[in-house]
């Protein structure tokens, strides 16, 4: 037979167990409710306590008589009374007796009373000692040690408060004498400005000294530069003028550009001249040509020895003809160069006679040797009164640190009453306030408690579920069946009642409490989860000793709430709890509760719940190995539960 099939027979006879008869319906439905009820009537009577502090009666006692102080009167009992009532934090009842208000906080009429003695303002307000300003609170710890505690936050809120508001009596007391002591301050005022120029102008002076040092430098390489000006300018003169008596004299050079003009002039003559002899020359030659061609017939002869004489004649005239023409075109060339020259002489006549004009301005407006003595001189008096100048502020810087120490001396010397401070009598009396930064904000005490009070109830209900089956009884026809088998079957029942029971008690969370959270499937998870985990750690107990695992189970609640870490810090519980708690199942559920609901852990709720499983699984492992079972007839096995 497989391992399901043995489950599922031995499940199914524990459900019919419970659901055949009228009474463990009824059995089934109590022990569900259990765990719903008991959260209902825990959460119920601390939800949204601090919503309910006027229903304290606190007795208000107030016999200050007030106190005039410096001219100005004050009633700071009268002012505790009326900021106390107007707050309406408590119930104030406000009495004129009280050794009244101390027999009615011994009776419990009262939380607590708050007796203002008739000397408080005369003792508080000048402060000549510290604490002297007495204000009783007068309460019972034995009647409620809760009220004890809200009694002492109380006194501890009362006492910032009112040494707040005797620091703005006091300062207002400070700044009105501060105003009376008008000309002192404003002689320290004066004196402060003084001494600030005093600073300001040693600081300046300081600059000035290091600028004029620079400015010393300056002149002295200044001096020099002018030194080699005056020489460099005595040499430029004298260059110029030697550059000037060498030039050509003027007449020179007017008889050249004269010469230059003439021999072009010549050229152009000469050029006419052998243009008409070449022409003349043409015209010999053809003369000689047309002669031989007409006379030839006329001497019939003589016209070979004519011939004969003419050639020489014609040739020789053709030869001058082409020489005079050659020489016409090489007197043009000729001719082009003179008037080059003409032109080049024209323009250095005229270039040399701007040159010595130039040299003369040049000349003339060069400084004169006396006016370069005076420049050399001027640049030697201006080093010399930059030294000096550089030693005056030198001297001026030293005397006017000695001024800004002399002042400063003075200035803290000067004898004063009060000290000028800024700021109102508010701000000096109260200028710090803490800023507390809140991550994983809870509303109020009552949601702060649901992961303390959620797996109480979860373990509550995981025991009394356990009641409705017979944790160590087996029917015989499971003699052989495993272990896995057995125990799981046995289980099936408390595992759908603890399962129930963590659906109610989300539904009572939402619905009734309204209780806002952060992760729902989270909390979900988790509570069925753990309530079943729960279901198999106290079925170990019951395994392992029976009737007696049960009261273990209960003791170990006890110790779980103690060492769970969720009402108070596990640090402050002592060494032994914080070494035991990470092994207990609870304080792991209390974790992944807060994870869930408040987004505390940075939200790892899976750490919480896998822990919480493991321990189950072992649970449920070390279950099936401890422990004998016992065989019993089907009428032996049926719930335990008398109802």
């Amino acid at each position: 037979m497989t391992f399901l099939t043995q489950f599922r027979r031995l499940a199914r006879l524990e459900l019919l167990l419970v659901l055949s008869h009228a009474r463990g319906w009824a059995a089934l439905a109590v022990v569900a409710c259990v765990p719903a009820i008991y959260l209902l009537i825990y959460l119920s009577s601390m939800w949204e306590t601090a919503a309910n502090t006027h229903a304290l009666r606190v007795g208000l006692v107030n016999l200050d008589q007030g106190y005039v102080y410096r001219e100005q009167s004050a009633d700071i009992g009268r002012e505790v009374v009326d900021e106390l009532t107007q707050k309406g934090d408590f119930g104030y009842v406000e009495l004129s007796d009280a050794e009244q208000a101390v027999r009615r906080v011994r009776s419990g009429e009262l939380a607590f009373a708050i007796v203002i003695p008739p000397d408080f303002s005369a003792m508080a307000l000048p402060a000549r000692t510290a604490n002297e300003g007495r204000l009783q609170v007068h309460v019972s710890a034995g009647n409620n040690y809760q009220t004890y505690l809200i009694a002492k936050k109380f006194t501890q809120e009362l006492d910032a408060d009112l040494n707040e508001a005797l620091n703005r009596q006091r300062w207002k007391f400070v700044l009105s004498s501060a105003m009376a002591s008008g000309d002192l301050l404003e002689l320290r005022a004066a004196l402060a400005k003084v001494q600030q120029g005093t600073k300001d102008l040693s600081t300046g002076l300081t600059e000035a000294t290091r600028g004029s040092g620079k400015l010393t430098q300056g002149a002295t390489h200044l001096s020099e530069e002018v030194a080699r000006l005056v020489t460099g300018t005595q040499q430029l003169g004298q260059y110029v003028r030697g550059i000037e008596s060498s030039l050509p004299p003027a007449d020179d050079v007017r008889r050249l550009r004269i010469g230059a003009d003439e021999l072009a002039a010549g050229h152009v003559e000469m050029d006419k001249a052998l243009a008409q002899l070449h022409a003349v020359s043409s015209k010999l030659v053809q003369g000689v040509e047309q002669f031989r061609q007409n006379e030839q017939p006329s001497f019939p002869f003589f016209s070979s020895n004519l011939s004969e004489a003419l050639d020489p004649l014609q040739t020789g005239l053709g030869d001058l003809r082409d020489g005079l023409f050659k020489a016409h075109q090489g007197h043009k060339t000729l001719s082009s160069g003179a008037e080059q020259v003409r032109d080049s002489v024209r323009a250095l006549a005229f270039g040399v006679r701007d040159m010595r004009a130039s040299l003369r301005q040049v000349v003339a407006k060069l400084p004169e040797s006396p006016q370069l003595a005076q420049i050399s001189t001027g640049s030697q008096e201006l080093v010399s009164g930059q030294t000096q100048l550089d030693q005056g502020l030198s001297q001026l810087r030293e005397g006017s640190v000695y001024l800004q120490t002399s002042t400063q001396w003075l200035l803290d010397r000067v004898p004063t009453e009060i000290r000028l401070i800024d700021g109102s009598p508010e701000g000096l009396a109260h200028s710090v306030a803490p800023e507390l930064q809140v991550m994983s904000s809870v509303g109020h005490l009552g949601q702060a408690m649901v992961p303390n009070v959620l797996p109480v109830a979860v373990w509550l209900g995981a025991s009394i579920a356990l009641f409705l089956i017979r944790g160590r009884h087996m029917p015989r026809l499971a003699r052989r069946y495993g272990a896995a088998a057995k125990l799981l079957a046995k289980a099936t029942v408390p595992v759908v009642v603890v399962a129930v029971q963590a659906l109610m008690l989300c539904v009572l969370l939402w619905a009734w409490f309204e209780l806002p959270v952060r992760h729902p499937m989270a909390l979900l998870t988790l509570m069925v989860s753990t309530a079943i985990a729960f279901v198999f750690v106290v079925l170990l107990f019951i395994r392992v000793a029976g009737d007696t695992g049960k009261a273990l189970a209960m003791l170990l609640l006890a110790l779980q709430i103690s060492a769970s870490g969720g009402v108070v810090p596990i640090e402050l519980s002592g060494e032994f709890f914080s070494a035991l708690s990470p092994w207990l199942p609870m304080t792991w559920m209390v974790q992944g509760l807060k994870a869930a609901i408040f987004d505390a852990y940075a939200g790892d709720w899976l750490t919480p719940l896998s822990t919480t499983l493991g321990m189950g699984v072992a649970s449920a492992g070390l279950a099936m190995v401890l422990g004998r079972w016992r065989e019993a007839r089907l009428r032996h096995l049926r719930p335990a539960l008398d109802l």
